[in-house]
């Protein structure tokens, strides 16, 4: 009957929407949960790590364990462990990751959420002279089963309840459709059936006067639906040939701005230059080439020297003309297999492939000595600093990039405009 089929569709539609809707708010809530936990691991460093940098400084072993024990008694923690600056395991306390728990055989469900969640955080000691001294570092371990224990009775509530609804409007449209509508319905269904292009208003439908105001209303509509079918059927085509038209210059018009878009994604509004994201995977890319082919990759950052004094004493409005100016510089006599951008702030990026550190410390050296003969948009000629380093065996984007950080930081620490390497 097309009333059970009418009424299987209608309610097939609301159960897969109420079951789609129903785990998206099981997935929203366990995502908020999920968050509130990252959020609360993030903020131990700020609660924890001043005591345990004074203990690891003194090295009293008890404060670290007594620090440690307080921390354990937290929901969110399911262990902790302290490293010196050696990796030396120093104390421990609770479960790590990747160990069964102890009650593992009871969690049930949250067996599956256990997924092992760690934040490491480092421990420094800053002396009466401002002077660093990294300690090590302490690693929070944890795991997603607890947000899952937390929102356990939410979701089975929250399913409960979906499951009431849903068998409440089946018995509704089971009352409501079989019995009050099923008959007309069919013949409404027959009616649809038969009509086509060849016979549009051959017959119309007539209802038996059963009192269904309402599917009568319905049936008369019908009727003149189909006596204006056959008048329309020719302007369709004209219009459905239009909307072609239109929806062929609409999916150009899309991949052009795709295209712009993804130009814009990858590319720094101030300079013009290639973006952090787009430095990323160029190095990403570079790196895998590097490996295949045996060749040299080296990495330079470049920095302007005290440009914070330039935004303080011009504002921000010059500091920026002064980096657009210094990328200008920079990508001025570019190689066309180097990559040149911006990696934040005063920062910049220059990935040279095929290139050993003594041709990237060159290479450094012309721009440093390009930049501090090249007058700057009102305030003159200025410095910068360079750091160069050569991707090793096995070594990652970041590890190289932070060799070449570290190289900077050297040329700064050293007295600025100049290069340093890591070797």
């Amino acid at each position: 009957m097309l009333a059970t089929r009418l009424m299987r569709v209608i309610f097939g539609c609301y159960l897969g929407v109420a079951t789609l809707l129903t785990c998206l708010q099981m997935g929203l809530e366990y995502q908020a949960a999920n968050r509130k936990l990252q959020q609360d691991i993030a903020g131990l460093e700020k609660t924890f790590s001043p005591g345990l940098s004074d203990a690891m400084w003194r090295y009293s072993t008890e404060v670290i364990s007594g620090i440690l024990s307080g921390m354990r008694e937290m929901p969110v923690v399911t262990g902790i462990e302290v490293r010196d600056e050696k990796d030396a395991l120093v104390a421990r306390i609770g479960r790590m990751s990747g160990e069964p728990s102890a009650d593992s055989a009871a969690t049930g469900l949250a067996d599956f959420f256990d997924q092992p969640l760690t934040r490491s955080f480092p421990l420094v000691h800053v002396d009466g002279n401002g002077v660093a001294h990294p300690l090590g570092q302490w690693t929070v371990y944890s795991d997603r089963a607890v947000v899952f224990e937390q929102l356990k009775h939410t979701l089975i509530i929250v399913f409960i309840n979906s499951m009431l609804k849903t068998v409440m409007l089946w018995l509704i449209f089971a009352c409501v459709i079989r019995r009050l509508v099923g008959r007309p319905l069919a013949k409404i269904d027959a009616f649809v059936r038969e009509i086509d292009a060849d016979n549009l208003g051959a017959r119309p439908l007539v209802l038996d006067a059963d009192g269904n105001s309402e599917l009568q209303t319905l049936a008369a509509t019908l009727n003149k639906m189909v006596e204006r079918l056959r008048a329309t059927f020719a302007e369709n085509a004209v219009l459905l040939e239009g909307m072609r038209d239109m929806n062929s210059t609409l999916i150009t018009k899309v991949a052009e701005r795709t295209r712009e878009l993804e130009r814009l994604a990858q590319t720094d509004l101030l300079t013009g230059l290639a973006n952090r994201r787009k430095l990323d995977d160029v190095l990403e890319r570079q790196i895998e080439t590097a490996r295949a082919q045996g060749a040299p990759l080296s990495v330079i950052l470049g920095d302007v020297d005290r440009f914070k004094a330039i935004n303080d004493r011009h504002g921000h409005k010059i500091g920026d003309s002064v980096l657009v100016a210094f990328a200008a510089i920079l990508g001025a006599d570019l190689r066309a297999q180097d990559t040149v951008g911006r990696w934040g702030g005063e920062e910049f990026m220059l990935i040279c492939p095929q290139t050993d550190l003594d041709d990237a410390l060159a290479i450094a050296e012309s721009l440093r000595l390009r930049i501090e003969t090249t007058p700057l948009p009102k305030v003159g000629c200025r410095t910068c600093s360079f750091g160069a380093a050569t991707l090793r065996p096995g070594e990652t984007a970041d590890e190289l990039v932070a060799r070449a950080d570290a190289a900077l930081y050297e040329s700064k620490h050293l007295g600025r405009n100049r290069v340093a390497a890591s070797r």
